[in-house]
């Protein structure tokens, strides 16, 4: 590493943190603290409603990092642009893509660092703050049902978490042709780690739509992959998971035959959103080459309206899309990387050298 890469990474690593501070206050004070805590009832207290935005601080902050090596980039090279910096440089035989490597570089190795920290922190923290918003989580549900794994539906008519106990709990087993092959009802249940513990019920058997067997009994145990807490929605938020978490729920959706699509866009998302910060480095650079010298504000104009249409195809219309249907999760969550990376490396390309 040269004089010059070390003279720009400075400046560019000064420009990003200090924005990146910046931002982060903006969002706490003006989003968090005011706007988020304005929605909480009379009957939250204040404590507590600061130490839910508080968690939901280090998401917040994952928001902003790509606009802060937005604001870093254009800045950097508009101000060596208006002190004739960046002339110098070319004239000295200095590429637009020598210079501009460095700071890809360490802008690749910033958004890894803060793809652990969404993964590791953020979630996490989000999670907390869901915690301690819905302080009376579901905790008991009524009339539920749920399609479960190995071609199992239940029925509940009541089930009550803290007390491990359902009511009137039916299971309706379904074989690999969609026929259904027994019911299983019990007037109370309750489980463990691996079973469902069912008391005071039968079992009737069916072959090609007929009732061929019937069975009573007192206590039975069958094997148990769901968790109770999924029957009533009580599991986490996606938004709360970690891609492990998110890779597990995955995994059992497709083997209970339900649709995973939002937990799929989530989880390309977790690792496509934190490097959107080298996307718009590589969008910011050639429109501050182009307008530092004439044009400066118009020119963060464009770059600010550019980084706009970004966050809209990639929260509002891929996502969207993919979370109906209509598009593969990968192609949501990284096709606005892939098509800003492509229309970035272009204008780079377009730049006079």
């Amino acid at each position: 590493m040269n004089i010059l890469d070390r003279y720009l990474l400075r400046e560019y690593l000064k420009a990003f943190f200090v924005g990146l501070l910046f931002f982060i206050a903006l969002v706490i004070i003006v989003r968090l603290l005011d706007k988020d805590i304005k929605k909480f009832d009379d009957g939250v207290a204040y404590m507590t409603a600061v130490k839910i935005v508080l968690f939901q601080a280090p998401r917040r902050i994952m928001e902003v990092v790509p606009v802060a090596a937005f604001v870093a980039i254009f800045f950097v090279l508009g101000k060596m642009i208006q002190t004739s910096e960046f002339t110098a440089m070319k004239a000295s035989g200095i590429s637009v893509y020598r210079l501009l490597t460095p700071v890809l570089i360490v802008t690749l190795f910033i958004c890894g660092l803060f793809a652990l920290f969404y993964n590791r922190v953020a979630a996490p923290a989000f999670h907390e703050a869901n915690l301690l918003q819905n302080k009376v989580k579901p905790r008991y549900g009524r009339n539920i049902v749920f399609k479960g794994k190995n071609n199992r539906i239940f029925y509940s008519q009541r089930i009550v978490l803290d007390d491990r106990k359902i009511q009137r709990f039916t299971i309706y087993k379904y074989d690999p042709e969609g026929e259904l092959a027994h019911v299983t009802f019990a007037k109370s249940a309750t489980w463990t780690p691996t079973q469902w513990k069912l008391t005071d019920g039968y079992i009737r058997h069916f072959e090609k739509g007929v009732e061929v067997g019937y069975e009573a009994f007192d206590t039975y145990a069958i094997e148990r992959y769901e968790d109770p807490a999924r029957f009533i929605g009580s599991e986490k938020d996606t938004r709360a998971m970690t891609m492990k978490e998110l890779r597990e729920q995955i995994t059992y959706k497709q083997a209970a035959g339900q649709i995973s699509r939002k937990e799929q866009v989530k989880l390309y998302h977790l690792t496509a959103y934190p490097f959107a910060a080298v996307v718009v480095v590589m969008l910011g650079a050639p429109i501050a080459i182009r307008f530092g010298r004439s044009g400066f504000f118009a020119g963060l104009v464009i770059a600010f309206f550019l980084s706009f249409v970004y966050w809209a195809l990639s929260f509002a219309t891929f996502q969207g899309l993919s979370e109906s249907g209509k598009l593969h999760p990968f192609l949501a969550s990284w096709g606005p990387n892939i098509l800003y990376a492509v229309v970035g490396g272009i204008m780079i390309w377009r730049t006079p050298k």
